[in-house]
């Protein structure tokens, strides 16, 4: 079968947990099909990123888009974009110079199948799906941005994340509903994204563990009491998680262990 994978940002390094499960599904995908990965990115040329895709995924097709990666400059693109109506988690993705390669691809019917790696590659894709084509859903994205409104302390940070929920669960309901099927994490997501569409179009791929690379260890050797929390420590909702569980389960664990350590393990630790 020819694949064609669709992914906003650079996947290599793989070190979060969306581009570690799109990295190891598409890697098993290429060992028994022909798969196309088409990766798209911030900012000038990486020919180093490039190299190294080409050596994971060999294929691969990369470009860089050359929009803005500084806080200022996304700050100044927000503003831009704010009258366009789109979310701008999803409209920041749009590429003129994609959406041209994505329509000649599907017009040629170059695969029989395309695989859209979330909702901010579902931007680029044609407005009619004349082939097959899969929404992978790392998150149900609404709900996230849900929660950001419902929690935020800054009332301008509320605002703008209020706006941007509205616009964004707009964006996903329609998004859903025009792919041919969709894949979600979890069951729990499932459950959400069945409220938008049939449930015989949401399957569930939960997020495994590379056997080849960790083994369990069914020894018997006593372990210190140990909790830890593995996750990107720069993404809002892992911030959440971590602050909600040190004030409102930890306490009773010491309680009841209280020689039991946490340890929070993930990249760019947020100060909180």
């Amino acid at each position: 079968m020819r694949i064609l994978w669709v992914k906003a940002n650079k996947l290599l390094p793989v070190h979060s947990g969306g581009d570690i499960r799109s990295y190891h599904i598409a890697r098993y995908l290429a060992s028994r099909h022909q798969l196309a990965f088409f990766s798209y990115y911030d900012g000038a040329r990486d020919s180093e990123y490039e190299r190294q895709m080409a050596e994971h995924l060999p294929g691969a097709f990369c470009v860089p888009t050359g929009r803005p990666e500084s806080k200022l400059a996304r700050g100044v693109d927000y503003l831009k974009r704010l009258p366009s109506g789109a979310p701008y988690a999803v409209s920041r993705f749009q590429s003129a110079g994609v959406q041209k390669t994505l329509r000649t691809w599907f017009a040629e019917k170059r695969f029989d199948i395309a695989v859209c790696d979330f909702l901010d590659a579902a931007v680029n894709f044609p407005a009619v799906l004349n082939l097959p084509c899969v929404l992978f859903q790392h998150n149900v994205e609404s709900e996230i941005w849900r929660r950001h409104a419902g929690t935020a302390a800054n009332p301008a940070k509320r605002m703008v994340y209020g706006l941007e929920f509205k616009r964004i669960l707009a964006y996903e309901k329609a998004a859903m509903q025009r792919f041919h099927h969709v894949i979600a994490v979890s069951e729990h997501d499932r459950t959400l994204m069945t409220n938008w569409v049939e449930s015989s179009r949401v399957t569930v791929v939960p997020t495994g563990v590379d056997l080849r690379q960790y083994q369990p260890d069914f020894s018997q050797r006593e372990v210190e009491p140990l909790v830890m929390f593995v996750g990107a420590m720069d993404w809002e909702p892992n911030i959440d998680a971590v602050e909600f569980f040190c004030k409102d389960v930890w306490p009773s664990i010491r309680a009841q262990v209280p020689r039991a350590k946490f340890r929070i393990v993930g990249r760019n630790p947020d100060r909180r």
